[in-house]
Parts: C-alpha cells; structure tokens; sequence
C-alpha cells in the first residue's frame, strides 16, 4: 500500500487562511503529497463566524487553478473542495446558507473545536449538526482534552453519528509526541475514520502519509485498518454515504 492515498484536510489553497500563501507554494505542496503516495486531496480552508472568510466562489476558482495544477503533475491526481468549520454559534446556520462548505458537496462536514473546549461543547455542536443533516468528521481528535484517553466520550460521539480524522504527524511523534503510541493505538483499535496531513505550508505540517505507515510495521490488522482509512472510508465519504 504505497500510493492512492487521500487527505481530507489540508489547507492547500493559495492566500486564503494560515495554509498556503501563493500558488507557487502550493505547487510545492502538491508535488509534496503526490511524493507521499496521495492522489486525492479535500481542499479545506478555515471558516469562522464573523471571521475573514473568502467568498466560495474565489474559493472555487482557486480549486480550480489546483486542479489544473495536480493535472500537471499526474492526470490522476484529483482534489476537491471544503471548509474546516470552527465550532461556535451560528456555524450550522453558516453551512445550511452556502456560505461555509461540506465536503466536496456532500452531507459530511469537517468540524475543528478549541483543544481546551469541554465535552459538553464537543457534544453539543455536534448533535446540533446531526441533527440539522450532516455528518459530522472531528477534526484532528487527538487534540481535544475533552477526548484524551476518554473512551466513553469517544464511543458516545460514534454511536451519536460522528467520525473521527487524526493528523498524520500526530502517529509520527517523536522525542516531543509523547502521545504517538496512544494514537497508533487508537488506530489500530478501529477509532479513527479519516486521516489527513492539515498541512499549511511547505514546511508546517508536511503530509506524512508514508512516514506514518512506516510506524507500524510488518502488521496486517495494521494494514488492513489503514487501508480503509487512507482509502476505502474516504472513497465512502465522497459518494455521500455512511461508513459501515
């Protein structure tokens, strides 16, 4: 399993967040990923209430000068549009009016929190969004102290209808990531859905995606689980169904 990988939550497009900040360095990045095994990007810039966001159609337009620019690299490559969503009020309201996106047009939506925001806010905005249509994806969940190591929070968020994306880098770890074992784990114990790099740059947060393979090794439950996370599940995702 070394190629035809997705991730869903990059911010790849050019001068519109903290992510890319010209379409050169987002060339960069693509050619990045590609080397990385991955065919298939979700585009995900910020979206905040009341915040600096772009209009979708400009967001459109500069998927498109992508597209053309991952058609350069391989006529396979293929990359679609959404929004990483911050929880607050209002933002349910934001994605029902088009101005805030689901991904690539789907009922699925990508939903950031605070990493010091309770459970009780995880729970909250996320029912609301289950119960307004969509279905949720937890943006980077290793982050949030609401989840860490809370199996009870992480199952009632499953059974309500939520999935659950991982950063590449966070299974990476390191001297500093002290936590990586635990998200291998989490892995491996079938937590997580959807992995993606969240890259923003060049150099911030490159899209890992064969450098985390790599962590666990020779293993074929391991294999198997990672093939429906960088594979099957996000396929399942982009049709608009529910993951079984």
């Amino acid at each position: 399993m070394e190629t035809g990988f997705y991730d869903i939550h990059t911010h790849i497009l050019p001068g519109v967040d903290d992510g890319s900040k010209s379409p050169e360095e987002s060339r960069q990045m693509l050619q990045l990923a590609y080397d990385q095994g991955i065919r298939h990007i979700v585009a995900t810039p910020h979206f905040s209430v009341n915040g600096k966001n772009h209009p979708v159609e400009e967001l459109k337009e500069k998927l498109e000068l992508l597209r053309k620019m991952a058609g350069e690299i391989d006529p396979d490559f293929s990359i679609d549009l959404g929004n990483e969503l911050l929880n607050a009020p209002g933002i349910v309201e934001e994605v029902k009016k088009g101005n805030a996106l689901t991904m690539a047009g789907t009922r699925y939506i990508l939903v950031e929190f605070l990493p010091s925001d309770k459970y009780h806010v995880l729970y909250q905005s996320l029912h609301e969004f289950i119960m307004a249509g969509y279905i949720p994806i937890v943006a980077h969940m290793e982050r949030y102290e609401a989840l860490y190591k809370n199996y009870d929070h992480i199952d009632e968020l499953a059974k309500m209808g939520c999935y659950f994306q991982m950063n590449a880098d966070s299974i990476v770890g390191g001297f500093l990531q002290r936590r990586a074992a635990y998200h291998r784990r989490l892995i491996l114990d079938g937590y997580i859905q959807f992995m993606g790099s969240d890259c923003h740059g060049v150099d911030h947060r490159k899209p890992l995606m064969k450098d985390a393979l790599r962590y666990f090794g020779q293993n074929p439950d391991a294999e198997r689980r990672l093939e429906k996370i960088l594979k099957k599940y996000p396929v399942t995702m982009l049709s608009d169904k529910y993951i079984d």
